[in-house]
């Protein structure tokens, strides 16, 4: 055996000495999630647990050595973030000792290591990180034999995202093989710092560039909803809450087997076939026609960041038109269009969310409240996945090549929801791979309008004008905030003008007038004057709610 990699020459720069930390402005990345973590601090939707196993003759102290080796390649593994006159900065320390836990388990049995490994990974998870103070990460070593190691690893998604599980995955394996065949670990070359990254980024988003995106962003998403219809288990809660559960199901052979043909006869990728499903899905249920998905890119088109650990993901919003009944072959081509984008999506989520004129809710993310994401087979620089306990979306479905899974926030959507909804979508991408020409209606598993009529009134005649006695005062109180008249009872209020501030009033109007307390949240959640009567109708239970 030779000795340990952390004194392997050639691979990663000296530790300078004296050398003082390096204050650089954080990445786009990096803002978006630590903006998100501030809301909820003490949640887990932003730790990422792994764990590797490594089967090498390899000791505790080698592997305490490729640790050392890993964080001399990576900025982001010695990485804090601070605020430094009012910005958000990377504060990149020269070298760290990374407290690595072991854990001696070479005696125990099958059962109990299998317990330790997942406590573990329970454990790892739920401890939160210190932002300012660095590493960002943590890791147990697990002894489970005299040529096996269980590596768990949790950190933070600020300076870890899944193609830097990936990347991390390799590294580790080729010096503990490096180790063992007692040469040199032949290791990626870093031709891009992580903080040289976040530079270019900032200069290639010029102030030119900026209002050219800005522009073209207004355009397509103008009008766009504030919030979707899916019904909903339980109100929504004036602060955003990320405790998330997940249920998830095997694709069956069915459609693994004709996901590539269909993909091919329709001139797209199976990805795309995956998410049309999933649109059809939230639109049979919400009866909503602009369905807005966020979809998550992994920013590592160029080749020199493919290597790097860091965090990379900026998210992009997916807004699809299903008016017109179109067949499942046309809702394919719409939402390839949809997210066909080109290089427009290289503005930052964050900016795009100041830049645009959307409402901001309270409980409600903003722009997008529901999520798709595929993770592709190798689970390869081009994977993205949230690999967390928590939920930062309403509802997040997840695809690989041979399963499927409905991530659901817990303050929102119960577990029998959420099957309903993963049993749904499996027939309806079933049913659209084997018949794609037919439209959505009448695919299976597409609900009908009286399958939703208990959370939500169906659309009546001459547009959903109002027809009964609580939609005209709804109407009434709506006009005299809004000044305009209801045409259709499931017009969006902030779509037509409405901001909080004119919510607030009408709610106040409408209690006074009609002695009902009325749920601010439960109006946020459904803005229309359809929802508001139901509201309204269940604050007086004497008597008959409207259908």
């Amino acid at each position: 055996m030779t000795a340990g990699p952390g004194r392997a020459a050639g691979v990663g720069p000296p530790p300078v000495p004296g050398a003082a930390p390096r204050a650089v402005p954080a990445s786009s990345a990096q803002e978006r999630v630590w903006f998100a973590d501030r809301m909820a601090p003490d949640a887990s939707a932003y730790r990422i647990v792994d764990e590797l196993v490594v089967h090498a003759e390899v000791t505790e102290a080698d592997l305490r050595g490729a640790f050392d080796l890993l964080v001399r390649r990576h900025e982001t593994l010695r990485t804090a973030l601070r605020i430094v006159d009012g910005r958000l900065t990377q504060y990149v320390l020269p070298r760290i000792a990374p407290a690595l836990r072991h854990t001696d388990l070479t005696c125990a049995d099958d059962a109990r290591q299998a317990d330790v490994r997942r406590s573990r990974r329970t454990e790892l998870v739920r401890q939160p990180f210190d932002l300012e103070r660095a590493p960002l990460w943590r890791a147990e070593l697990l002894a489970l034999g005299e040529t096996e190691w269980a590596v768990v690893f949790a950190a933070h998604h600020v300076i870890y995202d899944a193609a830097s599980r990936f990347n991390l995955h390799v590294e580790l394996t080729e010096i503990c093989a490096a180790v063992e065949q007692g040469r040199e670990p032949r290791l990626p070359e870093l031709p891009l710092s992580y903080t040289g990254y976040a530079q270019r980024e900032r200069d290639r988003l010029s102030p030119r560039r900026r209002a050219e995106l800005a522009a073209y962003w207004r355009t397509r998403l103008a009008r766009l909803p504030s919030v979707h219809r899916l019904p909903l288990d339980r109100p929504r809660p004036a602060a955003r809450t990320f405790a998330g559960a997940e249920v998830r199901a095997g694709l069956p052979p069915v459609v693994t087997d004709s996901l590539p043909g269909s993909a091919r006869r329709l001139g797209t990728e199976p990805v795309m076939l995956c998410l049309a499903a999933y649109v059809a899905l939230l639109h049979g249920h919400s009866g909503q026609e602009d369905i807005v998905v966020g979809l998550p890119v992994t920013g590592r088109r160029r080749a020199d960041v493919l290597p790097m650990i860091g965090t990379f993901v900026n998210m992009l919003v997916v807004r699809v038109d299903m008016s017109g009944t179109p067949t499942f072959a046309e809702l394919v081509g719409r939402v390839r269009a949809a997210a066909q984008v080109e290089e427009r999506y290289d503005i930052p989520f964050q900016t795009l969310v100041e830049l645009l004129p959307v409402p901001r809710l309270p409980g409600v993310p903003p722009l997008y409240q529901l999520a798709f994401n595929h993770v592709p087979a190798d689970g390869g620089p081009g994977a993205v996945s949230s690999g967390s306990a928590g939920c930062e979306d309403d509802l997040l479905l997840e695809i690989t090549a041979d399963t499927v899974r409905i991530v659901y926030n817990v303050a929102l959507v119960g577990k029998s929801t959420a099957d309903a909804l993963l049993a749904d979508y499996l027939a309806l991408l079933a049913a659209g791979l084997s018949a794609p020409d037919d439209p959505l209606p009448c695919l299976p598993a597409t609900p009908r309008p009286e399958d939703t009529r208990a959370t939500r009134p169906a659309r009546t005649a001459s547009g959903g004008t109002p027809r009964t006695a609580t939609l005209k005062l709804v109407a009434d109180a709506w006009r005299a905030v809004l000044g305009t008249a209801t045409t259709d009872v499931h017009d969006d209020f902030f779509h037509l003008g409405g901001h909080s501030v004119q919510a607030l009033r009408m709610l106040a109007r409408l209690a006074a007038e009609h002695d009902a307390e009325l749920s601010v949240r439960a109006f946020f959640a459904d803005p229309t004057v359809a929802g508001l009567a139901t509201e309204l109708e269940r604050k007086r239970p004497r008597r008959t709610a409207w259908r």
